[in-house]
């Protein structure tokens, strides 16, 4: 039972890394990458201009954590944008 049940585990791998190979593949032929890429362009655009209406409003907030926050999620997104950019150009 062991041999069957390590042919089996070693099968489940392979199978399991051509699926991965066959979606990586797929997604990067498909032009949903560049528009999604443009998307968190524009989500991090936004995330910006939030930060500033945050800025001009007269509330209690920590500018420096909120600048803090809003960095951190503007290299994300610009990040995964230009990622998924370059990977429909490929």
């Amino acid at each position: 039972m062991s041999k069957r049940n390590e042919r089996a585990k070693a099968h489940s791998a392979q199978m399991s890394k051509q699926n991965t190979v066959t979606v990586a593949k797929s997604f990067r032929e498909h032009p949903i990458a560049k528009k999604m890429g443009d998307f968190f362009i524009d989500v991090a655009k936004l995330v910006i201009g939030g930060v500033i209406l945050a800025g001009l409003m007269k509330q209690d907030i920590d500018y420096a954590f909120l600048a803090l926050c809003a960095l951190g999620a503007v290299s994300a997104f610009v990040g995964l944008s230009l990622y998924l950019i370059k990977l429909s150009n490929r």
